[in-house]
């Protein structure tokens, strides 16, 4: 990401979101109200509303569909399939009885945003990078969108500073979600975030995430493998720097004092929705516990 500005990433899938929902075709993959808020999120600059323009408009949308899929055809399907797997281990989690919700990383992402105002006595908290969440509280300023008074916002630098102590102040069963998150991270980092979770006071915690294989050839990306991707990623200051092998999970949870209740690769979440054979393969998701 560069210094300063809002995640490119965020921006790639709030586009994605808007293209989905504006084709009647795809529109039922997207969560209610998604589509409009990432419009929202996309109106803080004359390039982000051509972006958000462009993904809805039916002759640029078919250009944008065509550049998927020279590079990673279906990811736009897979992002809102990953959303709703999270989704809905987020609201089972809830409805046992979880009090609190942190959305680590949260981007454009509407998760937090569309939760607490279905649920007004759980705690909903979204951390993220100081400028993109700027970005993102400019934008449900700028269009005069209230924020539920059960959703609170925290900039955070994940590779530099810890979580704000005045949030796990107390031993509320918590549930957090990284979606999305692990894989611009440099493995120090991700230790540090794993140990620092360990310690919260939470009666109960839950843990979401997403993560990226680490292939045999030691590369880290989906597969088949996108030259024009992995660029624009280096280029955008926003490469993958961490995944693993997803044998070994397992494992890598335990010595951190977590236990793997749930993984889920691509093609098995292609599989879980119905999309038949699916190619694209590389990422995983992970629903775990604190022993």
């Amino acid at each position: 990401m560069k210094k300063g500005r809002a995640s490119n990433t965020a921006k790639v899938i709030a586009a994605s979101t808007i293209l989905l929902d504006s084709d009647s075709k795809t529109a039922s993959l997207v969560a209610p109200g998604s589509a409009d808020l990432c419009k929202a999120f996309l109106s803080g600059s004359v390039f982000d509303r051509w972006l958000a323009k462009s993904s809805a408009w039916p002759p640029t949308r078919m250009l944008w569909r065509s550049l998927e899929g020279l590079t990673h055809p279906g990811i736009m399907k897979h992002y809102w399939h990953r959303k709703r797997w999270i989704e809905s281990r987020v609201q089972t989690a809830m409805a046992c009885g979880f009090e609190r919700l942190v959305v680590l990383g949260a981007g454009f992402d509407t998760l937090g945003f569309r939760l607490s105002a279905g649920n007004p006595k759980a705690e909903i908290v979204e951390l993220d990078h100081p400028a993109t969440q700027g970005a993102k509280l400019r934008a449900l300023e700028d269009n005069s969108i209230s924020i539920p008074s059960n959703l609170k916002f925290f900039g955070l630098d994940l590779g530099r500073q810890s979580f704000p102590a005045e949030i796990f102040d107390d031993s509320k069963s918590t549930l957090f979600v990284i979606e999305g998150v692990l894989m611009y991270l440099l493995p120090a980092t991700i230790d540090r975030l794993f140990e620092v979770l360990r310690e919260l006071p939470s009666k109960r915690l839950r843990v979401l995430f997403s993560f990226m294989t680490k292939w045999p050839d030691g590369r880290t990306e989906f597969r088949p493998h996108s030259w024009l991707v992995n660029w624009w990623l280096g280029w955008r200051n926003e490469p993958f720097a961490w995944g693993l092998e997803p044998e070994i999970m397992d494992d890598f949870l335990s010595v951190r004092g977590f236990a793997m209740k749930e993984l889920c690769s691509t093609r098995e979440l292609a599989e879980e929705y119905g999309l038949g054979p699916f190619n694209l393969d590389g990422e995983n998701l992970v629903a775990s516990e604190l022993r």
